[in-house]
């Protein structure tokens, strides 16, 4: 009989009521600083400075659209970086659970009622088989060790569970190897639907249910057909009218045009 208690190991130690699992170091320091400029903006301005509102709802209603199809009422479900929590908070019937590496973000969820605990993707502290579906948003391009992280992912999900997976979609990774970039780690890797099918049935053997692209935000490097465009000056005119146009933006014109920004994509455990 399947333990109710979610750990399969004893915290390092407890803070503010929040469970610790992994050692700080660089990285965690790193991402403690991006989520203190996310909170800070969030204080001062009202937005998120790394994207705009109406395009993080646009791409997390496509996935919580997802979470509701896979999950039903009481499921347990683990929100791997699990941020302030506002996946998760848009289903209360749900046993909700999540993990993070900045205690602001994990503060934040803990008072949205979310079970919580600070562990990197790599240190995943949970019982086998304790969930009935996870999630993992905007995590995998960041993590160090992909392999090691998705067979945590798993190893914490039930057999014929879902793992829904959200990462950005045939992202330009210049931006991140620039000089002047203020952060050490940050996007590590790139993803489409081809990548993800082969992490996913070749090497970890799970199926694939279904994947879908969300969020299309009209910019000069996520154009689909860049010889169209005779300048990049002028494109970034006919992008910045589209942005500021809402029923363009969201039109099947742009769609036509532009790269989606994110891909779900859901995957089975073997059963």
């Amino acid at each position: 009989m399947q333990t109710a208690t979610p750990y399969a190991l004893e915290p390092l130690y407890v803070e503010s009521g929040i469970p610790v699992f992994s050692e700080a170091d660089a990285y965690l320091e790193n991402y403690t600083q991006i989520a203190n400029d996310h909170l800070a903006s969030l204080a001062s301005k009202g937005e998120n400075p790394f994207i705009t509102e109406r395009l993080w709802n646009e791409i997390e209603e496509s996935t919580i659209r997802l979470l509701c199809k896979y999950t039903r009422d009481r499921d347990r479900v683990l929100d791997a970086g699990v941020g302030l929590g506002r996946l998760l908070s848009r289903a209360p019937s749900l046993q909700r659970y999540g993990v993070d590496i900045s205690r602001d973000y994990l503060q934040r969820a803990h008072e949205a009622g979310i079970n919580v605990c600070l562990a990197r993707v790599e240190d995943l502290p949970y019982q086998s088989g304790f969930f009935d579906a996870i999630t993992c948003t905007d995590v995998l391009e960041h993590v160090l060790d992909l392999n090691l992280c998705v067979g945590k992912l798993l190893n914490a999900l039930r057999a014929g569970g879902v793992l829904l997976v959200r990462v950005p979609y045939k992202e330009d990774l210049a931006p991140y190897t620039a000089r002047d970039y203020p952060y050490n780690f940050a996007h590590l890797r790139a993803f489409d639907e081809h990548s993800l099918t082969l992490l996913f049935t070749k090497i970890f053997r799970t199926e694939v249910v279904e994947w879908s692209t969300a969020g299309h935000w009209p910019s000069v490097g996520r154009l689909k057909y860049g010889h169209f465009a005779p300048t990049r000056f002028a494109l970034r005119i006919f992008a910045y009218v589209l942005r500021a146009n809402e029923t363009l933006r969201t039109s099947r014109f742009v769609e036509s045009l532009f790269l989606p920004v994110e891909i779900n994509f859901v995957v089975r455990k073997p059963a």
